[in-house]
């Protein structure tokens, strides 16, 4: 079975199925996916957990979210000795060095049958492509536009030429993540996190005052910690 929070989701991780992946193979097609249909809650400039339990039965924690700059300091949303909250919340001092595709790599080579890039091109497909937006996806933007006013690069994505929200069934596109899914479906993740990509996102937090260095994208890595584990009734 596959559950995700958007139909093209969860066909994907069918799909994976079908094509003779696992259940790991399925979740990665999934997030990555969502990150293309879904950006609010996924995608690849962010951070997952992954639970997996192994045929054998073993249970593995896979911890993939952000981590902080290696130059983030206690005090950075303060300003006069005040917290600023939106210095938190939008723009570059906003961001940690993502890890979500760092999991979903490392994941896929210890416990898939499947190859990354098997399930980034079919995700790229969807963003070059285009998907209709429904009621969720609008609601989502509109809760956030006058924010996405203030940042040029996302404000030509998700408005159009005349800054205004797209409507529910129109068709929404993103050729830039099409390229980058496709760009690390070639080269793989070091692209991302060492390469072309690595060297954009870092530009841009120089440019932007942001604190990701290319030390930071580099030295990501994904952690196992040890899963929670508690008894309900015998089990």
């Amino acid at each position: 079975a596959v559950a995700a929070g958007h139909e093209l989701a969860t066909r994907a991780g069918m799909n994976a199925l079908e094509k003779g992946g696992n259940a790991v193979d399925a979740a990665v097609a999934v997030g990555l996916t969502l990150g293309i249909v879904d950006g609010f809650n996924s995608g690849i400039g962010g951070g997952c957990f992954m639970m997996i339990r192994t045929p054998g039965g073993e249970l593995v924690a896979l911890d993939g979210r952000e981590k902080a700059p290696n130059t983030a300091f206690r005090d950075m949303y303060l300003r006069d000795g005040d917290a600023v909250p939106g210095l938190s919340q939008d723009g570059a001092l906003a961001v940690a060095v993502p890890g979500a595709l760092a999991t979903f790599d490392l994941a896929l080579k210890r416990y898939g049958n499947l190859k990354l890039s098997d399930l980034l091109l079919p995700a790229a497909e969807i963003a070059e492509e285009g998907f209709p937006i429904n009621l969720t996806f609008y609601g989502r933007v509109a809760s956030v536009a006058n924010t996405l006013k203030q940042f040029p690069e996302i404000r030509s994505v998700y408005l159009d030429s005349n800054q205004k929200l797209y409507e529910i069934g129109d068709t929404f596109v993103q050729k830039d993540l099409a390229q980058s899914y496709r760009r690390i479906a070639q080269k793989g993740v070091s692209v991302f996190y060492e390469g072309s990509i690595s060297s954009s996102l870092v530009h841009w937090m120089r440019t932007n005052g942001g604190l990701i260095t290319e030390k930071d994208m580099a030295d990501y890595d994904p952690v196992f910690r040890a899963p929670v584990r508690t008894s309900y009734r015998g089990f």
